[in-house]
């Protein structure tokens, strides 16, 4: 009888220091959210860094979309896209990528004007998968300080969720911002 009760007792106390933590959850991620509206933020997600940026490849980059761009923050530093420098942004998965690398009979040299180093590091990648699963990424070609077409590139690994997040926000800045001419 008494180890019925202590058992109960204790059940109990497990009940309700779990109904105690996700309360406190709710709480900091309304709060949160409450936070980012504040700041302007229309959406975010956590990535790992590719290419692009001057920070090493599987950084853990927070990517958010406000109403001037996209932010992003890794390794220490922020980096701000406006929405007028903004070209694509796109989630492809790395079967795609290699096609459009691969594609093509120079398919190093077209590889790598039409993605740049990102081309080719994501093709290598998908030529030396044994296990099919596609890893997605996010995408984002955008002008650069210099006048060039510049691009970034972030895994969001085996869900697509967190990239299409931000592809979803950003495409109607996509759609506002002038259209360039670039000299080949």
């Amino acid at each position: 009888m008494v180890g019925g009760i202590i058992a109960f007792v204790l059940l109990v106390a497990l009940l309700g220091l779990l109904v105690f933590m996700v309360v406190a959850s709710l709480k900091n991620a309304k709060k949160n959210r409450a936070k980012r509206k504040e700041n302007g933020v229309l959406s975010q997600s956590t990535l790992k860094h590719v290419e692009g940026l001057p920070l090493s490849e599987k950084t853990d980059c927070k990517v958010s979309v406000t109403q001037e761009g996209i932010l992003v923050e890794g390794g220490g530093s922020e980096f701000k896209i406006n929405s007028s420098q903004l070209r694509a942004v796109e989630v492809k998965t790395d079967v795609e990528i290699s096609n459009i690398v691969h594609s093509s009979a120079a398919q190093g040299i077209v590889g790598g004007l039409v993605f740049g180093p990102i081309g080719l590091v994501v093709g290598a990648r998908a030529k030396n998968k044994k296990v099919k699963k596609h890893e997605h990424f996010l995408v984002i070609n955008y002008m650069s300080s210099n006048n060039e077409i510049s691009a970034l590139l972030f895994s969001s690994g085996e869900n697509p969720l967190a990239a299409m997040k931000i592809a979803a926000k950003t495409k109607p800045m996509v759609s506002l911002a002038p259209k360039a001419t670039v000299q080949l």
